[in-house]
């Protein structure tokens, strides 16, 4: 049997990871939630995640923060990481994408749907 896919979200918006957690956990998909920036990076090196998805604005350190820690460890570097931010300008956006993420979303640019297709896209699970 398959493993089950792992994503870790990285929101201190409690709201909004719940959303996340609920829509992806009925498709199947474990989804483990940090608050901050520390925690993160904490989960991550812990349970090493098929995906990251990494708001910038975070308590303790910001998501540029662990984004750089993720990509300085080979065993970590590899992990897909989406950022999702409320951030719109073009330097941020920039800046992820120079660390390595993957993808930058804005936050009300981006429908909840739209966020789970890509998310699921990264781990290998097709749209029903």
């Amino acid at each position: 049997m398959e493993k089950q896919k792992k994503i870790l979200i990285v929101e201190d918006d409690e709201h909004i990871s719940k959303i996340y957690k609920i829509k992806l956990a009925n498709d199947g998909v474990l989804v483990l939630i940090a608050l901050d920036g520390e925690e993160a990076l904490a989960k991550i090196i812990e349970e090493r995640p098929d995906l990251v998805v990494l708001d910038v604005m975070l308590p303790k350190k910001d998501g540029f923060w662990v984004l750089e820690q993720l990509k300085k460890k080979p065993e970590l570097s590899k992990i897909p990481v989406i950022m999702l931010s409320n951030l719109g300008q073009k330097v941020d956006q920039d800046r992820a994408i120079a660390l390595g993420a993957r993808e930058y979303l804005v936050k009300v640019d981006s429908p909840i749907q739209t966020v789970i297709a890509k998310m699921k896209a990264y781990i290998g699970m097709a749209q029903p």
